[in-house]
């Protein structure tokens, strides 16, 4: 189970996303569904589109689980999700 405390052990698609701050203010505030993690970014769903996020231009990001919600830095998630374990 995914727990505010273990989230960069897991994948984060599927979970709601929100950046609360960003280096780019056009991406402050957006919120939706992450659908596709890359090496070096999120592709998160807002509605009708999907959005790419730089994980280095998002300062700090909201990622809702199952047990609550947590904030994260963007500079965290780099890396193939796969290999963000092992760095762990």
């Amino acid at each position: 189970m995914i727990t505010p405390q273990n989230v960069l052990y897991h994948e984060i698609v599927g979970l709601k996303t929100k950046v609360v701050q960003s280096t780019d203010p056009t991406l402050a505030g957006l919120e939706g569904i992450t659908v596709f993690e890359t090496r070096n970014t999120l592709s998160i769903r807002t509605g009708q589109s999907v959005k790419m996020v730089p994980k280095m231009a998002a300062t700090k990001i909201e990622v809702s689980t199952p047990s609550g919600a947590c904030f994260i830095s963007g500079s965290s998630l780099i890396g193939k999700p796969e290999n963000r374990v092992s760095r762990l």
